[in-house]
């Protein structure tokens, strides 16, 4: 028997803090695990009166990390980057047959997550990953415009507006792949290539307007085929048009991060930098997504405005780990969030924080 609804792991971190206070707010019972117990000590003093219960387990004692996460019902990871540090959680939670969430975006751990759907069928669970910016609003989008085609479209396009600045973690991810360069979804099949391959005049609606858009691995990439049923799926991130010129160079330039000293050159810069942008900076911060689906001779799209990225997958995580806790949530498998959570149900419950959509 569960204690608590939710069990949050890497609790201490910039977006695991967000998604705590979040939890918090809504007055969830929850827990905060990870390795460190002064970190986690403090975080749960400063929740008020909430009150949540320290769990300390590491990620290499997975005796450990199953009994922690055994005390929720779902368990919420917030730790990466998840190649690394996503995959001792998934298993533990695979082992204590408890749902597992992450707020990841990273295509290839997302792709091995895919991969166990059946085991995670055969245990009575429900495996999703990326529930915050990565990739719920994208994949919300693309659901509905795919549905708006006719469904099962031929090409899925979507592109992404970024607002605010990334967290050293996020910085972190990105590092973390960055010498593999790009990937597309092209005829049912991933293709590596270089990132910015493809651009886009994106035709946000005004007063956002067309802009310019580079193709980029985001996470979307994994789910959108599960998601939709599209046969060719391409993640664009919108860019000055200067900054569009110079990306195939970019691109090159990561290429160098696949040598060990220029990686860890690199992570050290990125522990140099703010941990995260100030609350100042993300209640600046408007994001902005457009999803195009192609189906025979219909085009349609839709399109979804969130604040912050990082408010926004505190607030969207928390949501969906809210629904997988309850006690009719039924769902198992491998699931992107639309398939668990559905894409209006879910845009619609975050109206309250500023989260606007439509279809054309």
């Amino acid at each position: 028997m569960a204690d608590v609804a939710v069990v949050v792991y890497g609790a201490t971190g910039f977006t695991g803090r967000l998604i705590c206070n979040e939890l918090a707010r809504r007055k969830v019972s929850f827990a905060v695990a990870g390795r460190d117990r002064a970190k986690l000590t403090a975080l749960a003093g400063s929740l008020g009166a909430a009150q949540p219960e320290v769990l300390v387990a590491a990620l290499d004692d997975a005796a450990a990390l199953e009994a922690a996460i055994a005390r929720g019902r779902v368990v919420l990871a917030c730790a990466g980057p998840f190649q690394r540090m996503g995959t001792p959680v998934r298993e533990a939670a695979l082992a204590a047959k408890r749902h597992y969430l992450d707020i990841t975006g990273e295509v290839g751990y997302m792709l091995e997550t895919a991969e166990r759907d059946g085991e995670a069928r055969a245990r009575g669970v429900a495996l999703v990953n990326a529930v915050g910016f990565d990739v719920v609003p994208t994949d919300a989008a693309a659901v509905l415009a795919s549905e708006a085609a006719g469904g099962k479209p031929e090409i899925l396009r979507i592109a992404v507006k970024f607002g605010g600045r990334p967290t050293q973690g996020t910085t972190r991810s990105a590092l973390e792949s960055a010498d593999r360069g790009g990937l597309a979804y092209l005829a049912g099949r991933y293709q590596p290539e270089p990132v910015a391959t493809d651009r886009w005049e994106a035709p946000f609606p005004e007063p956002l307007g067309a802009r310019a858009a580079v193709s980029i691995p985001w996470g979307d990439l994994a789910t959108a085929p599960r998601s939709t049923g599209a046969r060719t799926v391409r993640l664009y991130m919108v860019v000055s048009s200067s900054v569009a010129r110079a990306m195939p160079i970019l691109g090159l330039a990561t290429k160098a991060l696949a040598w060990g000293p220029a990686k860890r050159l690199a992570e050290h810069l990125v522990s140099t930098l703010p941990e995260g942008p100030s609350d100042a900076e993300r209640a600046r911060a408007r994001c902005a997504i457009l999803a195009e689906a192609t189906s025979g001779q219909k085009t349609a799209r839709a399109w979804v405005t969130t604040g912050d990225g990082y408010d926004f997958t505190a607030q969207s995580a928390v949501e969906c780990a809210v629904r997988a806790s309850a006690p009719d949530f039924d769902k198992k498998g491998a699931l992107t969030p639309t398939q668990a959570f559905g894409a209006r149900p879910l845009l619609d419950a975050l109206a309250v924080h500023g989260v606007r959509y439509g279809v054309d």
